[in-house]
């Protein structure tokens, strides 16, 4: 009763498990509850075929360098190649192990070698494992009786844990088939096709060539007069400076202007009585151009305060409130008037993805807000100074200009934001395909 409890646990133990490693660790470790032996082995085959240890009795992790290791390995190949290998048996040591692997064993393990084969074929999937048992005493028939049902159970568990995996699939996949043979050579074919090599990149619609309003005066933002896509007629007032400092200026300026006239006068209308006078008409008919000249520039600098369109078009800004009291020095961009027919794309390529371009390279561009239209155009200029954009990202500056502008039925708006697809030269698709993995491995090599 005790043995079919504890035969019954092992089996719960089993069925249990999370994983093929805590399964293996079970076989190996808690058959010894049932049968007496010194040391166990679970080997399995790998993707190459070759038979490898996967769990060590009383070892937490395998080392596949120690000598043991490597010598159960050897002498589980040799086993395994035998024709009673899919039976559970003892192994005949003089009869099936070589002279040098009986010379091994008496410094590895002990000299009863008991072979437990646990495999399962079903449904084309075949799950091989093999239990190799060892101990210095002799193997009694009721050992050899549990251990027979055991496999059985140790085999379902793993053929359970195993069915569904990608490894033991592509391992019992047969690459001698002429179909399979004929797939991969027309593969192989299809990895010489020439494609064109592209790269997708962000890209925003700008202005070609706008008119820059910029502040002609050092001073403050009194009013921004315009929103930001208002369509704007030549000679509207857009911006006002903040104008009191100026105007008082220029109000000084008139008043000691007509002072320096007045003395001016009295000194004309003196000089008929002293002669004396007349030597001072000069140095003050100067001073008066001298005031002129101030006045006409406080002038000029309170009229400069209005600032006004230029050129028929489109206002380009952000938030005009954000201007508002704001100081700005002479030549400051404050927003920019375009011609809403005359634009242009930039594009940000990431230097991470950046490839062999040409000006007049095909581009292909999709919007965020249309996606399911597409334009087409072509660079025309290229940066190979790299940039930071606003998400920090080091990438090279690339304008291209649209084929059709209406291509599409509608003008795209100033500031609307996609991607582009960018043409570059043709490779093969192999290349195309692997490109960054080639990329990767060439920096990280160095050769």
């Amino acid at each position: 009763m005790k043995n079919i409890a504890q035969l019954l646990q092992l089996e719960e133990n089993c069925r249990n498990c999370d994983s093929a490693k805590e399964l293996g660790y079970i076989i190996v470790n808690e058959t010894r509850d049932l049968i007496s032996y010194d040391q166990a082995v679970l080997i399995s085959p790998d993707m190459s075929a070759k038979l490898r240890v996967q769990a060590i009795s009383d070892v937490s992790v395998v080392e596949t360098t120690s000598p043991f290791t490597q010598w159960i390995e050897d002498v589980s190949s040799h086993l395994s190649n035998m024709e009673d290998s899919s039976s559970l048996h003892v192994v005949n040591i003089k009869k099936k192990l070589s002279l040098r692997q009986q010379k091994e064993l008496k410094d590895f393990s002990p000299s009863n070698i008991l072979w437990v084969p646990l495999t399962t074929t079903n449904k084309e999937i075949d799950v091989e494992f093999y239990l190799i048992l060892f101990k210095d005493n002799l193997w009694s028939d009721n050992e050899m009786s549990l251990l027979k049902h055991l496999a059985s159970s140790y085999s379902y568990f793993l053929y359970s844990l195993h069915k569904s995996s990608f490894n033991i699939w592509l391992k019992n996949k047969s690459f001698n088939h002429k179909y399979v043979k004929i797939a991969l050579v027309l593969i192989l074919l299809v990895m010489f096709f020439p494609v064109n090599l592209t790269v997708l990149a962000p890209l925003e619609v700008k202005a070609k060539d706008p008119l820059v309003i910029t502040s002609p005066l050092n001073g403050a933002v009194d009013k921004i007069n315009v929103l930001p896509d208002q369509i704007v007629k030549k000679g509207t007032l857009i911006v006002k400076l903040e104008d009191t400092q100026f105007h008082n200026n220029y109000i000084v300026a008139q008043r000691t202007l007509e002072v320096a006239k007045a003395q001016l006068h009295t000194t004309k209308q003196n000089s008929f009585v002293d002669a004396s006078k007349k030597s001072q008409i000069a140095t003050i008919e100067a001073e008066v151009r001298l005031k002129e000249a101030e006045m006409a520039f406080a002038k000029y600098e309170f009229e400069k305060t209005n600032i006004y369109a230029e050129e028929s078009g489109t206002v380009v800004i952000n938030d005009p409130n954000e201007w508002v009291g704001k100081s700005v020095v002479v030549g400051e961009r404050i927003l920019l008037i375009a011609d809403q027919k005359s634009i242009q794309l930039k594009i940000m390529l990431p230097v991470s993805d950046a490839i062999f371009l040409n000006e007049g390279a095909l581009v292909k561009i999709f919007f965020d807000n249309d996606p399911l239209n597409t334009w087409n155009g072509k660079i025309s200029q290229i940066y190979y100074e790299p940039e930071l954009t606003p998400q920090t990202i080091l990438s090279y500056k690339i304008i291209a200009d649209f084929d059709k502008i209406d291509e599409n039925k509608y003008i795209p708006k100033i500031g609307l934001r996609g991607t582009a697809k960018i043409y570059s030269e043709k490779v093969t698709l192999f290349f195309y395909l692997f490109k960054k993995p080639i990329t990767s491995i060439r920096q990280w090599v160095g050769w």
